[in-house]
C-alpha cells in the first residue's frame, strides 16, 4: 500500500492518531537478535535528533577535561558525545544479556 503525501491536512490527522488506532498488520514483530543490532537513527544521524539539554555541575579529573579541551572548542559536545556512546554501548549490553 502506497501512502498519500504529507500535506498539511494529513499531517494534522496522523498527529491526533491515537496509538491504538495504528495498522501494524503489515509489520513484522523484529527478533530479538533484529532489536539487538538495533541502532537508534539519532546516534546514526545527529541532525534527526535534538536532545533536551539540562544544565549540570559537574567535576571531572583535570587531565581527563584537559584531554577533551587539547582538540580545541567544543569539548563539552565531545564528553557529552563520549558519555552518550558509553551509555548506548552498555543498553546494548543489557539488552542482549536479558
Amino acid at each position: 500500500m502506497i501512502c498519500p503525501p504529507l500535506d498539511e491536512e494529513r499531517i494534522k490527522k496522523l498527529k491526533k492518531m491515537r496509538d491504538k488506532d495504528i495498522d501494524f498488520s503489515d509489520m513484522p514483530a523484529l527478533t530479538q537478535e533484529q532489536l539487538a543490532r538495533f541502532v537508534p537513527a539519532k546516534l546514526l544521524n545527529r541532525s534527526l535528533y535534538r536532545p533536551v539539554k539540562v544544565p549540570v555541575k559537574i567535576n571531572y579529573d583535570a587531565d581527563v577535561l584537559e584531554w577533551f579541551r587539547s582538540f580545541g572548542k567544543g569539548y563539552q559536545t565531545r564528553i557529552n558525545s563520549a558519555l552518550r556512546e558509553l551509555a548506548f554501548e552498555r543498553r546494548r549490553y543489557q539488552a542482549a544479556d536479558a
